[in-house]
């Protein structure tokens, strides 16, 4: 009994030993960590790194350059070993195979291909917004192709800013992923002509669709290509939707413009020039861009010209597409002599929404001052798109009918006066118009390019092109920081409030730069729904500037003033150090310090009772609220304005603009 038990222990120990002495068959993993798989460089050089691994340990380490021998790494063993050896590139496409054994001659293997270029010196940067004049968009997935082959990839800064390094001279593709975004493609990038792109990602109006792009067919009429070719006066083209490939109908839209990125009417139109727009369609049809869509582009001899169409899908997937052709203009006026444009007046728009970057939606009209003394009506595209504030530079100008008509008209900018970059062009014409007013000068082109920053003072000048280059005067504007008046009192939901309330509410002109600000205050009578209980001035803005070097008010000082249509005419409501009325009036409280201003309840004598009715709910808000900065240099004219708010005639009640805030209060005794 006792010997069987030995045995029994014993062949227990023995099949013990036979378990724990099974063969090894696990392969060492390779993990190459440098140089990025599809990278090109443009020195023979390479410097490889990465670690192996392995569950017992890695002995032995090699690495091959195209399928050659293998080439001995030194390493200490163990279960993970870090490497980086160099190596000499071949001229072209390489691939780099690292080889990792362990003891029982388990062999796991990496590889990467590597282009060597030495022209690949160049540099793509660019920026990705989710509107062509909107806000950054940060943490998308880039992905750069060159023949259909990835090259390289980057992640979207906070800014928005990415760059690829290295690139050969060639044509590109790049495509924006990232997690509820729609998806977005540039197409036909050239290196290094195009140093820098603007791609635009939209929000996904349905995440759980696919985000890939449509794909697009271009040609002349369906059959004959369309890139590379040559034309005169006239670009005939189709575009389709290829169907077979994978996007969500129906399509929103499809743009085409020679000579910049088309989008919406507001953003991209001037008087002079226009694009073409096909909604709901996924063809067509047989098409041409001739007139005012190729005024000023081109030459009589022939220039290369790039055709920009752009698609949106119905879950706002883009596709941007960059064709260049060769485009002959025969327009006589390349033969003028032209003059220097006048009455150049650049002037930026901060919006606390984005522009729809293709929403074509009429636009709204706010009436502003455009200089000391002087108002006019400032031409918003008020559909919001995504939220976010963005800002563009309208440039306006004149061009006297005596003079001989340009070909085009070239706007460029500068920030420092000696260096100047063309960001548009527009057709040329001439017109006996030229009013004081800048908003009413007849020509005009809207710069929204996504690098424009607050704070930055930018220089315009238009440049009439004929026969010669005739440049105009420059025009300065500062564009400003979005703005933002919040509601202080009566807060929001309070009761018990007097039936002569102080509507107070906070003025960050002075935190932002600004000169002064223009508000207009409705008080609505909830009970009978959309009925007006008092609206200061009945509708005219009350403007409230405090002190600052550039409106010629002293520091800490205040002055508010505004149009009272009862008594037709100007009016001082409060000027804390007598600059226009000795008398220093305060019928509006103002605290400089604290940067609020006080309207006490029918200041103006324009409400509809001379007290708020007992026990009664109401509702106030700010119908008009909009900052802005003078140009001392150009006549105190007005070149920058921060729009918050602005009126808007469609229902709901009471709801100008979503950011609007609306505060309910209640009545006592």
């Amino acid at each position: 009994m006792r010997l069987a038990r030995l045995l029994g222990t014993l062949l227990a120990a023995t099949l013990l030993a036979l378990t724990g002495c099974s063969p090894d068959s696990a392969r060492p993993t390779v993990t190459i960590s440098s140089p990025q798989d599809g990278a090109t460089v443009n020195t023979p050089q390479v410097t490889v790194q990465g670690t192996a691994q392995d569950n017992t340990r890695v002995v032995r380490l090699t690495y091959q350059l195209n399928g050659s021998a293998e080439q001995e790494i030194a390493i200490t063993p163990g279960t993970s070993v870090n490497f980086q050896f160099q190596i000499s590139l071949q001229q072209g496409q390489n691939t780099i195979t690292v080889n990792a054994y362990d003891a029982a001659g388990n062999k796991g293997s990496s590889s990467l291909a590597v282009t060597y270029d030495p022209m690949a010196i160049h540099t793509l940067s660019g920026i990705l917004v989710s509107e062509y004049a909107g806000g950054p968009v940060a943490g998308s997935s880039l992905r750069l192709y060159r023949n259909s082959a990835l090259v390289a990839t980057a992640t979207s800064a906070s800014d928005g800013s990415f760059s690829f390094t290295n690139l050969s001279p060639g044509v590109y593709r790049l495509e924006a992923q990232k997690p509820g975004m729609a998806g977005s493609v540039m197409e036909g990038i050239r290196v290094p002509e195009m140093a820098s792109v603007t791609l635009v990602q939209k929000p996904a109006f349905d995440a759980t669709a696919t985000t890939t792009p449509p794909t697009l067919i271009i040609t002349q009429d369906g059959t004959q290509p369309l890139e590379g070719q040559t034309f005169t006066n006239t670009i005939p083209f189709r575009v389709q939707v290829d169907t077979s490939k994978d996007y969500v109908r129906p399509m929103r839209y499809i743009y085409v413009a020679l000579g910049r990125t088309p989008g919406s009417a507001f953003v991209t139109n001037s008087a002079t020039w226009s694009r073409r727009i096909f909604t709901d369609t996924e063809d067509t049809g047989a098409q041409a861009l001739s007139g005012s869509n190729v005024a000023g582009f081109g030459s009589a001899s022939g220039e290369t010209v790039y055709l920009e169409v752009v698609a949106y899908d119905f879950n706002q997937n883009r596709s941007h597409y960059l064709i260049p052709i060769t485009f002959r203009n025969t327009a006589t006026s390349q033969n003028n002599t032209v003059s220097a444009p006048t009455g150049v007046a650049a002037t930026a728009i901060t919006l606390t929404r984005a522009v729809g970057f293709y929403e074509a939606k009429a636009p709204a009209k706010l009436t502003v001052p455009v200089a000391k003394g002087e108002v006019g009506e400032l031409t918003l595209d008020p559909e919001a798109a995504p939220a976010g504030s963005n800002l563009y530079v309208e440039v306006r100008w004149c061009y006297a009918s005596a003079n001989p008509t340009p070909f085009a008209f070239d706007i460029e900018r500068s920030t420092d006066g000696v260096n100047w970059e063309r960001v548009g062009t527009v057709g040329g014409s001439r017109s006996a118009s030229c009013p004081s007013n800048p908003f009413n000068r007849p020509f005009y082109f809207r710069d929204a390019s996504p690098d424009l920053t607050p704070g930055q003072t930018y220089l315009y000048r238009v440049v009439a092109r004929g026969a010669n280059r005739a440049e105009s005067a420059p025009s300065a504007t500062t564009p400003l920081p979005p703005f933002f008046a919040p509601l202080v009192s009566p807060a929001d939901e309070s009761t018990g409030v007097s039936l002569t309330p102080d509507f107070t509410f906070g003025h960050p002109q002075l935190s932002i730069g600004a000169d002064g600000a223009a508000y207009n205050l409705v008080l609505w009578d909830t009970l009978t729904g959309d009925s007006v209980a008092w609206q200061t001035l009945a509708g005219y803005n009350l403007l409230v500037e405090f002190g600052t070097s550039d409106n010629d008010i002293p520091d800490g000082e205040a002055v508010v003033y505004g149009y009272h249509p009862g008594l037709g005419g100007l009016v001082i409501f409060t000027d804390t150090a007598g600059v226009y009325d000795p008398s220093k009036p305060n019928l509006i409280p103002v605290d400089v310090t604290q940067g609020t201003v006080t309207l006490p309840y029918n200041f103006d004598g324009l409400a509809q009772l001379p007290a708020l009715q007992a026990l009664r709910t109401y509702a106030w808000q700010l119908y008009v609220s909009y900052a802005y900065k003078y140009n001392p240099a150009e006549g105190y004219r007005i070149s920058a304005y921060s729009v918050q708010t602005w009126p808007n005639n469609a229902a709901p009640f009471r709801i100008s603009r979503t950011e609007t805030q609306v505060f309910d209060f209640t009545t006592g005794q």
